[in-house]
């Protein structure tokens, strides 16, 4: 069930972690734990088993209280997991809106984007650990879970907002990248995508001759910027910027205490450290949203310096690995956004809607249902996607199809396109989490060349007028769901379309045809069809 207004936050915008928190708690979203919980054995699969077991209305954010791990150690911070998009509920309580309003709220945002201000201080320097401080414990202090116990070959940081800078511009980049914990004072990263965030700022560092680049990792924090971290924006824009137009305020950003690098002042937990840009290695295996192991690579890491907090922190993580998960839910959402922002931005206004399905990663299939007015309308949409978006398959289709409903996408796909004519492969930019792209220990990307991908662009709109959908007329499937709710019949959840509608191609006869047939004046059309025979040559 969407998010009512009435059970919506009033007031401003969650000042931090801890006020989104306790407004999940007030909205019945937060599953609070307190017995003895094991982080590298027992939480992600206890919290795994509503994904595969539970309706997504039914999915809540979880809220550890006592947690121990493999050794026995007890940790003295919560951690919360599935906070920021366990559902698409749980996505719009982090915008309070409803679902519904999700889209205009990222389409705002994203129009109206509000610079952060900095401060001279902020909670996330109540705790300041740097030095002889962090000699013999480091971080090991963050109680940082195992995501795939069996399978990952160390705890990852998921819920992890890495910042860095274009050494020119200085412009910040908020971008969410898992952490493998090496050591007390290494920690990898994984920037997968060439070209894009935390990967392009490196390349950067290092192109203008720095062997190291400043880093931080931002763990808890309001939804907005979560939301933000993990959506693909355009390189010139700052992710600081787009949540404060989330948010309806200007972020408050405090300098990290080992560089320049500017962080929320409101965040739980800051590790600062520097990545050497001329050095990488190996990563992973770690389980990724696509469904399978990410196979282990090189990758680059960073040294921490510091680590800052707040005198009592919550720990926060994404439940990622096998979708659906909290990682599809909150890249889908964000994607859809970023993406309609795009096409709206490419001239396509006739593009009403786009959908990242959740069983596909949100990455792998993308629906897009336009106003088609000329022929090669899903074409021109396809090839702008094709540039930054596309995922693997793009599939456009008319304004009449639900692309929320596989059966819609199936029907589209079986009687509105012709393969030979409507369906192209083209090159895409590369995604190395992607297990297809090549077999085990092949390069990925992350150095020397880069493998192929490709992605499936399919114009699924109908190329000229049709018959109508051949289903009861309007005005009679509304007297049938009447008639229904009449006898007590079970509680309907009907799928578009669940009536049928003219397609433009149905003449005057034909309707006047169908109008005595419901009249039940259908020898009037058998005694006509009598008058017009012929006869066989």
């Amino acid at each position: 069930m969407a998010t009512a207004a009435s059970d919506l936050p009033s007031g401003q915008y969650y000042r931090d972690l801890n006020d989104y928190i306790a407004a999940l708690d007030k909205a019945g979203k937060l599953q609070r734990v307190t017995r003895p919980i094991d982080k590298d054995t027992q939480m992600h699969p206890l919290v795994r088993l509503q994904f595969r077991g539970l309706e997504e209305k039914d999915r809540k954010a979880w809220l550890f209280e006592n947690i121990t791990d493999a050794k026995g150690h007890q940790y003295d911070m919560p951690l919360v997991l599935c906070a920021m998009a366990g559902s698409s509920d749980i996505y719009a309580l982090g915008l309070q809106c409803t679902v519904a309003e999700i889209p205009r709220r990222w389409d705002y945002a994203q129009a109206n984007p509000i610079a952060p201000k900095v401060v001279d201080s902020g909670p996330v320097h109540e705790q300041i650990l740097r030095g002889d401080d962090l000699k013999d414990r480091c971080l090991s202090r963050l109680p940082i879970p195992i995501s795939t116990p069996g399978f990952d070959n160390a705890p990852y940081t998921t819920a992890s907002h890495w910042v860095s800078k274009d050494p020119d511009t200085g412009l910040h980049n908020v971008g969410n990248y898992r952490g493998m914990l090496k050591s007390e004072h290494r920690i990898g990263v994984y920037p997968a995508s060439p070209g894009w965030g935390m990967r392009r700022h490196i390349e950067l560092w290092r192109e203008r001759g720095h062997d190291k680049m400043p880093a931080a990792i931002v763990i808890g924090v309001p939804p907005a910027v979560s939301y933000t971290a993990v959506t693909r924006l355009p390189n010139d824009v700052c992710e600081y910027d787009v949540a404060g137009g989330l948010a309806g305020h200007a972020l408050e950003l405090v300098k990290c205490v080992s560089h320049d690098l500017l962080v929320p002042a409101q965040a739980q937990i800051v590790v600062e450290g520097f990545v050497p840009t001329s050095l990488q290695e190996m990563e992973g295996p770690f389980g990724e949203f696509p469904g399978y192991m990410a196979a282990r690579d090189y990758s680059w890491f960073m040294e921490v310096t510091a680590i800052t907090m707040r005198n009592k922190p919550i720990y926060q993580a994404f439940l990622s690995q096998f979708p659906p998960s909290e990682s599809s839910k909150i890249r889908g959402i964000g994607w859809e956004a970023a993406c309609f922002d795009y096409l709206k931005a490419g001239g396509f206004d006739n593009v009403l809607e786009v959908h990242y399905p959740e069983t596909s990663g949100s990455f792998g299939v993308c629906l897009v249902r336009i106003r088609r007015g000329k022929e090669d309308d899903g074409q021109k949409v396809l090839d702008h996607l094709s540039k930054k978006f596309v995922g693997k398959v793009a599939i456009v289709v008319d304004e009449d199809v639900d692309i929320h409903d596989p059966g819609a996408i199936y029907w589209a796909l079986s009687y509105a396109m012709q393969p030979y004519r409507d369906v192209r492969v083209v090159d895409i930019p590369l995604m190395p989490l992607d297990p297809s792209i090549a077999p085990p220990g092949a390069n990925r990307g992350l150095t020397g060349e880069k493998p192929r991908m490709s992605g499936l662009l399919i114009d699924a709109t109908r190329d000229w007028a049709y018959p109508p959908v051949s289903l009861p007329r309007q005005e009679f499937m509304e007297g049938a769901v009447k008639l229904w709710q009449e006898m007590g019949l079970p509680e309907l959840n009907l799928r578009k379309p669940w009536f049928g509608y003219n397609l433009g191609h149905w003449s005057a006869e034909e309707t006047e045809e169908a109008d005595l047939a419901a009249r039940g004046d259908y020898y009037v059309t058998g005694e006509k069809q009598r008058q017009q025979r012929r006869t066989l040559d």
